[in-house]
């Protein structure tokens, strides 16, 4: 493996200079998905690497309480290591686990949950076995692009870069959104100016592909013609472009509504908006919250975003759905008053203002799916005067293990926590706790 060196020197510790290089024996994976290896007293992480590895390190500077190293060469291969299949893993920073073998993974990625769920104190035995999602069926991307040089390279950044890795093969994706990237590409160095960058959110409908494209550029008339015939030539059912810093979208081509269905009822997605990156994942989670949540009714459901599981919920029981993102919140009630459904709405910042404790105890289940700072706030509140039930959904097993904490101090029991790995090959996992009392 090669990396290009970090820009100025590796800091030293109390005056003690870094070592350059290293031999280390990998003991263990980290939660961040690094190995973790010793000297001298000290951690040292090292990415791509496996329990039994030995391996030649460079030291490029401290993370936290250890050093930071980067593998120069695989000097003896751990047990567990086997061959990455993408020719891009060690450049691309989309996966950091391709090396482990599939049995040591799926052991360690549910171990995430059991690890944080255990330093706040709760039982082992609680968490269920991890659920696994297929690779090839992520249906919603942020590609990465940068002109440089007259060359224009679209794909994901480089661990710990802004170098953009030039994508050709993915194992994560769902085919339609690696087959459009060399057309992308074609189509950006027609806009791009050299020395330009930003970013593609693609995200497949049930209509087609959806593309929110972020970048400095001055379109002029040609360039809103190239990029109305891109939509149509490649079918998309819509083509936006928005300026960085969180500015207006503009529709460049709106062919038809990028449509996808919660339940058997269609939203529309606001260009960009948050979707579970696949529709099997999505099904998965909104499962194990209907199992949950039973025929309890009224149910809130907080951090709703375009419905996933308030559409779900409908089935058994009336939904308050709460979401701070306006267009979020306004594509579900389009949605709830065309199909009729049993839902409320209502526009707030859950982290700024979580509903009070007579606005929760009007409910018999509430849902949350916050983002992965977690809902301590909301969960205080919960831990009050909350409802006989409680279902947590979180991408992040550290905020979900304190929320989790907050509202067992408050006479909550963990009946059950879910491990739901969504992001094949990395340390990200999503997991769905239950709560009762």
């Amino acid at each position: 493996m090669s990396r290009r060196p970090r820009q100025g020197k590796p800091r030293a510790k109390r005056g003690v200079p870094l070592p350059h290089n290293l031999e280390v024996d990998i003991g263990a994976i980290g939660g961040r998905g690094d190995g973790i290896a010793s000297h001298q007293g000290e951690p040292v992480f090292v990415p791509y690497t496996v329990p039994g590895d030995k391996v030649l390190v460079r030291v490029d500077g401290r993370r936290g309480d250890g050093l930071l190293g980067w593998p120069l060469q695989v000097l003896v291969g751990g047990p567990s290591r086997v061959e990455p299949p993408c020719r891009h893993f060690g450049r691309c920073g989309g996966c950091s686990l391709q090396q482990l073998d599939d049995a040591a993974y799926a052991a360690w990625k549910r171990d995430l949950l059991v690890e944080a769920l255990g330093r706040a104190g709760f039982d082992a035995r609680l968490v269920a076995p991890l659920l696994r999602i297929s690779p090839g069926s992520r249906r919603r991307a942020t590609f990465a692009f940068a002109r440089r040089r007259g060359r224009l390279a679209v794909g994901f950044n480089a661990r710990g870069s802004h170098e953009v890795v030039d994508l050709g093969q993915c194992l994560l994706l769902a085919p339609p959104l690696l087959d459009v990237l060399p057309a992308l590409r074609e189509l950006l160095a027609a806009l791009i100016e050299d020395g330009r960058e930003g970013d593609v959110v693609a995200t497949l409908t049930e209509t087609g592909l959806d593309l929110l494209v972020e970048a400095e550029a001055r379109l002029d008339l040609f360039d809103r013609e190239r990029l109305a015939a891109f939509a149509e030539h490649y079918n998309l059912a819509r083509l936006s472009w928005r300026r960085p810093g969180g500015g207006e979208i503009e529709p460049v081509a709106h062919r038809r509504p990028a449509l996808v269905r919660f339940a058997g009822v269609g939203v529309e997605l606001p260009p960009g908006a948050f979707l579970q990156p696949s529709q099997e994942g999505e099904r998965a989670l909104a499962s194990l919250v209907l199992d949950a949540a039973g025929s309890l009714s009224p149910v809130a459901d907080l951090y709703a975003g375009c419905g996933s599981f308030t559409f779900p919920l409908t089935g058994k029981a009336a939904v308050h759905a709460v979401e701070g993102e306006a267009s979020a919140l306004r594509a579900l009630a389009a949605a709830a008053a065309s199909a009729q459904a049993r839902v409320t709405t209502e526009n707030r910042d859950l982290a700024r203002r979580p509903l009070l404790p007579e606005e929760v105890k009007r409910f018999r289940a509430v849902v949350f799916d916050p983002p992965r700072v977690g809902a301590a706030a909301q969960a205080e509140i919960l831990a009050q005067a909350g409802p006989p039930l409680v279902v947590a959904v979180s991408c992040n097993p550290a905020t979900l293990a304190r929320d989790a904490r907050i509202l067992a101090q408050g006479g909550y029991r963990l009946r059950r926590a879910t491990p739901v790995d969504q992001f094949p090959w990395s340390a990200h996992l999503e997991a769905v706790a239950v709560f009762e009392r």
